[in-house]
């Protein structure tokens, strides 16, 4: 599998950042802690990440000691956000200020996207070019992850309350790259039914 900027002027090292700190209120329990085919969801999207070539791969979670349990073993920087209450927007920049200052861009992911797969995340990464922002289209609607480049880590780190990476997206059109993924990729688990079989 070819590794993030394989091609071109040399190599870029893309991080990756899992936000896997949400509360799952909606949920009722932590959803990300619950097996999916045979692996926990946070395990297995944090695997999509390493096999997709993210280097590094930080993993932003609550203090739910479960999470170490559930990502041991992983080559993964486990962070936690102390304030989760506090939105998405806390675990990006606390994701951020994780990544190495080597880091050229980051893919920016949340962790209950279930059908995720390092292929989707490696078109992401395949369609990267320095300077832009690379967005999955799932039929007629953007979703995650983005691929942002460092030159907008410092808007990202700006945001606040539960406002995500969109907010950026939207605000620079003339910067998105779009990679047309599969509709199914995009869905995420918000309530049990939402539960995939």
């Amino acid at each position: 599998m070819r590794r993030p900027g394989a091609e071109g002027r040399g190599p870029r090292l893309i991080g990756g950042i899992l936000l896997a700190a949400g509360l799952s209120t909606r949920f009722g329990r932590q959803k990300l802690l619950q097996p999916y085919r045979g692996e926990l969801l946070v395990r297995k999207t944090a695997r999509c990440f390493l096999d997709a070539g993210l280097q590094p791969v930080v993993a932003v979670v609550s203090n739910a000691p479960a999470f170490g349990d559930a990502l041991a073993g992983l080559p993964v920087t486990m962070v936690e956000n102390p304030n989760p209450e506090d939105g998405v927007s806390s675990s990006i920049a606390i994701g951020l200020r994780a990544l190495p200052d080597t880091s050229s861009a980051a893919l920016i992911g949340v962790a209950d996207q279930p059908y995720l797969t390092a292929d989707a995340i490696q078109e992401l990464l395949d369609a990267f070019l320095p300077g832009l922002i690379v967005v999955p289209r799932f039929g007629d609607h953007r979703g995650n992850p983005p691929v942002f480049d460092r030159r907008f880590f410092a808007d990202l780190m700006e945001l606040r309350g539960d406002r995500g990476g969109q907010v950026v997206v939207n605000a620079h059109p003339e910067a998105v790259i779009e990679v047309s993924l599969a509709e199914e990729i995009g869905a995420d688990v918000d309530r049990p039914e939402d539960w995939p079989d």
